[in-house]
């Protein structure tokens, strides 16, 4: 499994990564998305498919911190089944493509999260695709995704956990670690538990 230390974890008219098409902010639309109700686990899956939703728990299981999953090729088949059993699920294409960013699939991943965005826009949603945008090498991409993410919802603590993730991924220590405890502050401390434990984060 492809992953490293480094690899841990906006009304603007340029939308995405800058590259292929991608949805502008807020769906290309005045009114803004559905929030995100930080109470809500990460990328818990809505399909009605009891298969779908298998798969998607057990997916969750291995990524459930967004400083990396623990078995990133696994995650990409089960989320394959998943999306095949309920293509109209937008969790399981926005956790696809979290994850084959991570096995190194841009394009793709980039493709997959703009479809969950397009499908159920919402501030997880842009700060993954923000995530991806870094590990694909387009940093003005993923600033505007990360910022819109935050003024969408600033009390998900998702966009702070995968905003952490890309400052990580970029250098940026202490900032990454101001993220994560942001993130824990409104009730996500898994990526900090797991920074502490890397010695990366007090």
């Amino acid at each position: 499994m492809f992953r490293t230390l480094s690899c841990i974890l906006a009304a603007s008219l340029l939308s995405g990564c800058g590259f292929l098409s991608g949805i502008m902010p807020g769906g290309g639309e005045s009114s803004p998305a559905p929030a995100v109700s930080s109470a809500r686990p990460a990328m818990s899956s809505t399909s009605v498919s009891p298969k779908a939703r298998r798969c998607m728990e057990e997916a969750g299981r291995l990524c459930a911190d967004p400083i990396g999953c623990r078995n990133a090729e696994k995650a990409a088949d089960l989320l394959d089944e998943a999306v095949s059993a309920d293509p109209l699920d937008a969790s399981a294409y926005m956790m696809r493509g979290r994850v084959l960013s991570e096995l190194r699939y841009h394009e793709e991943a980039f493709n997959d999260v703009t479809k969950a965005i397009r499908m159920r826009p919402s501030a997880e949603a842009y700060a993954v695709r923000g995530l991806v945008c870094l590990r694909h090498g387009r940093p003005e991409g993923a600033r505007r995704d990360f910022e819109y993410a935050e003024r969408m919802d600033p009390k998900d603590p998702m966009v702070y956990a995968y905003r952490a993730a890309g400052e990580f991924l970029e250098g940026r220590k202490g900032e990454g670690c101001d993220d994560l405890r942001k993130a824990c502050s409104l009730g996500f401390c898994l990526s900090l538990e797991s920074a502490k434990s890397e010695g990366l984060c007090r």
